[in-house]
């Protein structure tokens, strides 16, 4: 994980808040899909798989839409391929695009199962030290 690039989680009414700040968008987004692997799994994180990347390409309006899209996406690929995402690579990221690939290990010590990404509270915010971003996520 990126010595800039952070998550945490914060509970919340029968829900998990989770927490973010990086430097740029991209980072911003990594963040969220290493919380995401966190919440997911005790596994190691650092495990790099051998399978092939799985690109993906995500249309929104705008970034948030967009971030919440990802994460749902991320939720779907780790509950159909049994895998805790720990390779997520963003090529390319603009105000209504997302185009990046994953590749995972297999779950073998589930922690959270995790529903979805929710709109509720969903906030992006820029500052002079980069941005921050809340999401609910159901789990």
């Amino acid at each position: 994980m990126s010595e800039e690039r952070r998550h945490r989680f914060e509970d919340h009414t029968g829900e998990v808040r989770l927490v973010l700040s990086a430097p740029t968008l991209p980072e911003l987004f990594l963040a969220a899909a290493e919380g995401l692997a966190e919440l997911i799994s005790e596994d190691d994180r650092r495990e790099v798989s051998s399978d092939e990347y799985e690109t993906r390409v995500l249309r929104a309006r705008d970034r948030e839409l967009l971030l919440v899209d990802f994460l749902n996406e991320l939720i779907y690929l780790t509950e159909t391929r049994h895998r805790v995402l720990t390779d997520v690579q963003i090529d390319e990221l603009s105000p209504g695009i997302l185009r990046f690939r994953v590749r995972g290990v297999p779950i073998r010590r589930p922690r959270t199962a995790v529903k979805a990404a929710t709109l509720h509270g969903l906030t992006i915010e820029q500052s002079a030290a980069g941005l921050s971003a809340s999401v609910v996520l159901d789990v």
